[in-house]
């Protein structure tokens, strides 16, 4: 018996220690807080604060914030804009415009019964040579034929390819978010077959 106890003592006895062991270092008191700012085409405006133990851990990171939050503009609700971290000095780091990108669940409540959802995908080549991949979405009034839809599909796409080259890749970025060009395509889409909306839902590089 006496044994016994003896034996229950230091399991007593080394059970603190091993509580130390796992509460270990509380890494997040390790860190610090960084006020993250938007680049140049956006007023270099402050969209966020992200916490990070070393500033090299920052770079590459990516800041997703509405474009609603950015321009005020309802009509932007659905999309995000991601900037990336590129530079870190002090307590402030900066960004890059790095893609566009919509929120699939704002996109499909737009959808309703009986009308036509048309999507396009192409390749655009900016003023700079930058490339992107850029998605772009016709919700037409009522159902229309194929052959409609492959017209406007062709429209879409001229559209935005004729976009692209007028502008650098940061600045077409900015164009997509702030700019009311989209409404020009849509008139000549409406050529086609009578619709609710175009949209850019997605611009992203291309390596």
């Amino acid at each position: 018996m006496a044994q016994l106890e003896m034996s229950e003592k230091e399991i007593k006895a080394a059970a603190p220690s091993v509580k130390s062991k796992r509460k270990g270092v509380d890494k997040w008191k390790t860190k610090k807080w960084y006020k993250v700012f938007a680049p140049k085409q956006f007023n270099e405006v402050e969209i966020a604060q992200t916490p990070a133990s070393e500033p090299e851990s920052l770079m590459g990171r990516m800041i997703n914030v509405s474009a609603r939050d950015l321009t005020g503009n309802i009509k932007k609700n659905q999309l995000m804009v991601q900037f990336r971290v590129n530079d870190v000095q002090g307590l402030n780091a900066r960004t890059q415009l790095h893609a566009i990108l919509a929120q699939a669940q704002s996109m499909k409540r737009l959808v309703r019964r009986r009308s036509t959802k048309v999507e396009s995908s192409g390749n655009v080549i900016c003023q700079d040579g930058a490339r992107l991949r850029v998605k772009t979405f016709a919700l037409c009034v009522n159902a229309v034929p194929r052959a409609a839809q492959t017209a406007l599909r062709k429209i879409l796409n001229q559209g935005m390819s004729e976009w692209a080259k007028e502008f650098p890749r940061d600045d077409f970025l900015k164009e997509i978010v702030l700019s009311e060009r989209i409404n020009q395509i849509q008139k000549d889409c409406t050529k086609i077959a009578p619709l609710k909306r175009v949209d850019v839902v997605k611009a992203i590089p291309l390596a």
